[in-house]
């Protein structure tokens, strides 16, 4: 008889939503019945959040790149000392992306410790998983594409940011008070895009072993 195996892996079922039905995970099974926009595994979801970490270090080589026209709307041409408003934006979607990439990244840790959960233990990580995701996208995408786009601005020159003025009423380059210079801040989001992708790795690694 050898068209049968005997180990049961031939029987699993292919369909992925119905391994994680049948599967004796409680997580996989709270995954199918509770709805969300976002279903890609953890590791997935990291790897998403570190491109978005990674644009907000578009910040150093956008601001190189500004024509001298963009000079007079400037708080200074050099990015070492420039510290403009706009960062306010690009500080909060910092933080947004590599806190909720955190969150994620516990879910993973207490799922591999915790196995097998408990049918509450379940839900409440996949509640966090939820929470951190809709925040991490929603929310912190949309400060991360704020953020470069009105830094793009300046790639216009003058008269980009001239309109821009007369439009909002004030510029977004003007002198903050946050104490963090642009290159700082595309320092940051470099370190931080590795440690995310680093994130990604381990909690690929955590999971493989489930």
């Amino acid at each position: 008889m050898t068209g049968n195996s005997t180990d049961g892996s031939d029987d699993l079922p292919e369909d992925p939503i119905l391994r994680r039905v049948l599967s004796d995970s409680a997580y996989d099974r709270v995954r199918v019945e509770r709805f969300s926009h976002f279903t890609q595994p953890v590791p997935q979801k990291l790897l998403v959040q570190s491109l978005l970490v990674s644009a907000l270090a578009l910040a150093l080589p956008l601001y190189l790149l500004y024509p001298a026209s963009a000079a007079a709307y400037l708080p200074t041409v050099d990015p070492a000392a420039a510290s403009p408003i706009v960062l306010v934006v690009g500080l909060f979607a910092l933080v947004l992306e590599l806190g909720t990439a955190a969150l994620l990244v516990g879910v993973v840790v207490s799922r591999t410790r915790n196995e097998p959960l408990t049918r509450r233990k379940a839900e409440r990580l996949f509640t966090a998983e939820t929470f951190a995701t809709y925040v991490g996208f929603g929310t912190g995408g949309l400060a991360t594409l704020a953020t470069v786009g009105l830094l793009a601005l300046g790639l216009g020159g003058e008269p980009m940011l001239a309109s821009y003025v007369e439009t909002a009423s004030t510029g977004p380059f003007r002198q903050s008070d946050l104490g963090v210079s642009v290159r700082t801040f595309a320092t940051a989001a470099v370190v931080g895009a590795v440690a995310v992708t680093l994130a990604h790795r381990y909690t690929e690694s955590l999971l493989a072993d489930l």
